[in-house]
């Protein structure tokens, strides 16, 4: 706010003045108990050739009108209050000063405060703004060209001619809602990348004219399924690292930017405490494991924990690598399996930062520093396993466990192996044979609904005793590392059994109804095949797959 004074001395309490016979001395005035405050509003209307602008002032409403006047002063130049044009206006019962300017040139940034100027000596003044004046209009386009993680969304722009880049920006926004697009995510028009698999987006193209906002017709669209691509690196885990970021449809894209637990990636708070502050790995506040990547895979797709990350680099070779343009980091597994993270820079509220580095965010709290949590980056070759600031915006690199997990048939154990008759095929069994080299790797057998195996014998048609029954129920015979849950398989015909009629492929399954891992004892039971075949020697088994958590059973 600026004063002006008049030298001299106005009492305006009393509406008596108080001057010297010299007509040249000053006069002051005495405000405190009349002006309490002077704004300057934004414009209530703007043409290309004219402008309606509103203020405030408070407090006239005890004097009389022909002892003070209102209105703006407004000129081009950045301070209007000393070479600017004084347009008069009008005050209503609230203090509400509205001015009309005319004559404007379009395309003019136009600067203005409002005023008001008592017994035509003192002038007091609101704060500058500006305004452009045009008559721009928007029309929001209809997406097109829409991918899984892109679209093409533009705006017709009228209303604009002769504008330059300092007074007019467009662009669109995008949001979860539709009430949230005018504050949110702005891109420039064209195709806008970073998008999310299957999830639908409001849309309204707009343009800022010297400060002041115009938006199209809200509008929608809605992305295209994904499913994720993935890679077993090797690393001895139950998990497999995905080919892409989240929001990107290829090695190169740098997808999506999150803060941490920002399942939405458009939270763009500069605070922390806007954020989750617990482990958000496989939850509802986790990107990756909110979205539909996995298909009719029910190993949900989620973001790596701090663990996963320090096993992805201590167990794999980094290297520097330019990819079609994009600089990153290739992360090789001693099996010659590869994955490509590149650059990302990252988003510090709504300030994105492009530092030729790569910032990918883990899914678990850091347990010291409530403010951070784990994350991945890399400044050139060197690759940390660290902690950042949950508020900043970074890349996300999914994860899930396997749903088909490895095996080595020729670790097999079968026969009559419990002395009762049955043929057993024993994958696994920490008191049998198996136990010092199991035919199946442990630490992948993490499964949470169901396990399916498939297997395949030879060597039983033609080869079977007079008399023999020619029809033998197979089922599993299993438990995990605490017992619990276990299954033991009635080797009666029924829901997860399968009927053996000579060589083929047969298929035995289970449910459990909590989270299980590992296993004491992992086998196939055939009920009563050891005693009618004729030569056990030319048996054999081979298990051509084990499925965990496989969907429509």
């Amino acid at each position: 706010m600026k004063l002006k004074y008049l030298s001299g001395l106005l009492l305006l309490a009393t509406g008596l003045f108080v001057a010297s016979c010299d007509d040249e001395d000053d006069y002051t005035i005495a405000t405190g108990n009349i002006i309490t405050e002077v704004t300057t509003g934004d414009p209530s209307s703007v043409t290309a050739v004219s402008a309606v602008l509103q203020g405030t002032v408070r407090d006239l409403s005890g004097s009389s009108s022909s002892s003070y006047s209102v209105g703006v002063y407004y000129g081009t130049a950045a301070d209007p209050t000393t070479t600017g044009t004084r347009q008069l206006g009008s005050i209503d019962e609230n203090g509400t000063v509205t001015t009309t300017l005319t004559g404007l040139t379009t395309g003019t940034t136009y600067y203005y405060a409002t005023f008001v100027t008592l017994q035509s000596r003192l002038t007091t003044f609101g704060d500058v703004k500006s305004f452009v004046a045009t008559d721009a209009a928007v029309v929001t386009m209809d997406a097109t060209d829409i991918t899984a993680t892109k679209a093409t969304i533009n705006g017709q722009f009228s209303g604009v001619d002769g504008l330059t880049e300092e007074t007019l920006t467009t662009g669109v926004k995008l949001a979860r809602t539709a009430e949230g697009v005018q504050t949110g995510t702005a891109y420039p028009v064209g195709v806008v990348s970073g998008l999310l698999p299957a999830t639908t987006y409001h849309y309204a193209a707009y343009a800022v004219v010297g400060g002041t906002e115009v938006y199209g017709e809200t509008k929608t669209l809605t992305t295209a399924a994904q499913e994720m691509p993935y890679v077993d690196l090797g690393l001895g885990l139950n998990v497999l690292w995905a080919s892409y970021n989240l929001g990107a449809e290829a090695e190169t894209e740098a997808g999506a930017w999150f803060g941490y637990g920002d399942a939405t990636g458009m939270l763009l708070s500069d605070d922390a405490a806007d954020y989750p502050s617990a482990d958000v790995a496989g939850t509802e506040n986790d990107a990756a494991f909110v979205l539909d990547l996995d298909g009719n895979r029910t190993t949900e797709s989620r973001m790596p924990t701090a663990a996963e990350i320090e096993a992805l680099i201590a167990n794999t070779t980094q290297t520097e690598e330019t990819v079609d343009g994009v600089s990153g980091i290739r992360f090789t597994g001693a099996n010659g399996n590869s994955i490509f993270l590149p650059v990302t820079g990252y988003r510090d509220g709504a300030a994105a930062v492009a530092d030729g580095n790569g910032y990918y965010w883990g899914g678990t709290m850091d347990a010291t520093n409530a403010d951070y949590a784990a994350s991945l980056s890399f400044n050139g070759p060197e690759v940390v396993a660290g902690h950042s600031q949950r508020q900043l915006g970074f890349a996300i690199r999914p994860v899930r466990n396997v749903d088909v997990i490895r095996w080595d048939s020729n670790r097999l154990n079968w026969g009559d192996l419990e002395g009762n008759g049955r043929m057993r095929i024993e994958l696994f069994n920490q008191y049998g044979a198996t136990a010092s080299a199991p035919a199946v790797d442990l630490n992948m057998l993490t499964f949470q609904k169901n396990m399916v195996v498939t297997f395949t014998l030879s060597g039983i048609t033609g080869n079977l005793k007079e008399g023999a029954s020619g029809s033998y129920v197979a089922g599993l015979e299993f438990a995990d590392a605490s017992w619990d849950p276990s299954y033991w398989s009635s080797l009666t015909e029924g829901e997860y059994e399968d009927v053996i009629t000579g060589d083929g492929t047969y298929t035995v399954w289970m449910e459990v109804s909590a989270l299980t891992e590992g296993a004491v004892v992992f086998c196939i039971d055939i009920a009563n095949l050891w005693n009618d075949i004729a030569d056990t020697s030319l048996v054999s088994a081979t298990i051509d797959s084990i499925e965990l958590d496989v969907d429509g059973l």
